[in-house]
């Protein structure tokens, strides 16, 4: 299980698919394509660094139910 706590801080949302949209992480939440956006960025490069450390996370805590925090910058 996978929680994001979004990048504006309004929202914690369980995602089941993290996706990239060209600067956006996105998340697909419920069984359908509903999707979220979880933040935006100045750049690509830094959104595959954050969608690495989300990986990281959930590696880290395998079994558990992971809480990720998406960052301001």
């Amino acid at each position: 299980m996978l929680w994001i706590f979004t990048q504006n801080q309004q929202s914690l949302v369980q995602v089941h698919e993290v996706t990239v949209n060209g600067k956006k992480i996105e998340g697909i939440m419920g069984n359908d394509s509903w999707t979220k956006t979880l933040g935006k960025y100045d750049s690509s490069d830094r959104v595959a660094e954050i969608l690495q450390d989300i990986v990281k996370k959930i590696e880290e805590n395998q079994g558990a139910a992971v809480t990720y925090r998406m960052p301001h910058q």
